[in-house]
């Protein structure tokens, strides 16, 4: 029953935030329904193999998306080079970090990482780390940068 609850939290707010038309509402709703109803109320136990499931489904939908353009040799090295960048910068702050929040560099690192809730998530966990601290600075991050972004991306025209 509380798996219900949590779910129709994170559906109710997701859809409410999209009809206001706010950047990434679908997304950042659902997550904060859904973290509220968490934090809030009894909190619901995660259904096993529900992540394996979401990042499927998220692999597909990307790999959708993909056109051949897209893949030139011309636009791949900036795409690689940009990951490392933010790659080494989260090594940098996970190290900087470590002290200051009390917890080790390996699982701050997967927090920092320049990748998806639902991949670093999971990763973290088999490698020893906190998948529910990588949750909290994901979401965050996510929740920031779907709200900041847009408008940024605004400034720059």
């Amino acid at each position: 029953m509380e798996l219900l609850r949590a779910a129709l939290s994170g559906l109710l707010l997701g859809l409410f935030f999209q009809r206001l038309g706010l950047p990434g509402g679908v997304v950042v709703g659902a997550m904060l329904g859904t973290g509220l109803h968490q934090l809030l109320l009894p909190p619901a136990p995660t259904p096993r193999g529900l992540d394996l499931l979401v990042q499927l489904l998220a692999g597909v939908l990307v790999g959708l998306s993909f056109r051949r353009e897209l893949l030139s040799p011309r636009l791949l090295p900036y795409a690689v080079l940009a990951a490392l960048a933010f790659l080494l910068l989260a090594v940098a702050l996970a190290l900087l970090f470590a002290r200051a929040l009390g917890q080790e560099p390996k699982a701050l690192l997967f927090a920092l990482a320049p990748g998806g809730i639902t991949g670093m998530g999971p990763l973290s966990q088999a490698e020893g780390g906190s998948a529910a601290l990588v949750g909290v600075f994901h979401t965050l991050r996510v929740f920031l940068l779907f709200l900041l972004v847009p408008l940024l991306a605004r400034l720059l025209r």
